[in-house]
């Protein structure tokens, strides 16, 4: 059979939905412009018609295969889109969510019109928080993007360069540990889900980093130690923006509540769940 763009991704669909891949036709699409090199996967619908090599099919069928063993699409392809921005995501790394950008919203409408604030990214992963803002804010702001993991310092690197963040500085520190200057926003998509937790997919679990993903019984024994720290660390009125999971946005009013921040807020996703919580020094 001589496969075309149209008929391969019919019948990759096919094998990734009987897979149990809820997203099947987008991840199969998003895999065959991979595979293509095409830049978007909105050329596959101009070369529907396009016989295919035999050489491309079998390249395309060993990512389907990929795929269809739980492995992420952003893991096969080496990036994901956040924020309008492409990143780069290794295994190791956390995949950017678009759940996060919310976040970035957030405290982006907290920066602009602003200048000179000093602003830490609290286990910047791929680094897709800090260089969003850094894009979006342009060099008004010094951003530091902070992370225990050797790997996402290294892909948070790779990311800094190709979408040129002259004044992010990425630093070793398990969370605010190793910042010793005044600080002025700290904004954060920490580990929050609970150990044991039942709505999390398998391949989520073996696919990404744990560290990135998981903390405590209830989610948040990151959190505590971070609300802690960002309180010692910032200066007087300094701003602090925490991605949280579904349900624990109460919890974290009150840890802030307790550790001295005042005007706490919190902000609901496109779901209607509360994900982002903020407060002021």
């Amino acid at each position: 059979m001589k496969w075309t763009v149209g008929t391969l991704v019919k019948r990759a669909s096919e094998i990734l939905k009987s897979r149990g891949v809820k997203s099947a036709r987008l991840d199969a699409e998003l895999l065959l412009a991979h595979a293509l090199g095409f830049k978007d996967r909105v050329k596959l619908y101009s070369e529907f018609d396009r016989p295919l090599t035999d050489e491309e099919v079998e390249n395309y069928r060993q990512l389907i295969i990929r795929r269809a063993k739980g492995e992420p699409v952003a893991y096969i392809t080496g990036k994901k889109e956040f924020f309008g921005f492409t990143f780069r995501v290794e295994k190791g790394v956390l995949i950017p969510r678009p759940e996060t950008e919310l976040l970035v919203e957030v405290v982006y409408e907290y920066l602009k019109g602003k200048e000179g604030k000093t602003v830490v990214d609290v286990g910047t992963g791929s680094g897709c928080i800090a260089i969003s803002l850094c894009k979006l804010l342009g060099e008004k702001h010094k951003f530091y993007g902070v992370d225990i993991s050797a790997i996402a310092l290294k892909v948070a690197e790779k990311n800094r360069k190709i979408l040129g963040c002259k004044n992010l500085t990425l630093l070793k520190s398990d969370l605010l540990q190793g910042i010793d200057f005044p600080v002025d926003v700290v904004v954060s998509n920490p580990p929050y889900i609970p150990l044991n937790d039942p709505e999390v997919e398998e391949n989520v679990k073996k696919f990404e980093p744990a560290v990135a993903l998981f903390a405590g019984k209830d989610g948040l024994d990151v959190i505590r130690r971070l609300v802690v720290q960002a309180y010692e660390k910032l200066s007087d009125g300094g701003f602090i923006a925490l991605e949280v999971g579904k349900g624990q946005s109460e919890k974290v009013k009150e840890l802030l509540e307790s550790s001295g921040f005042r005007d706490i807020n919190s902000y609901a996703d496109l779901s209607g769940i509360e994900r982002v919580v903020t407060g002021v020094k």
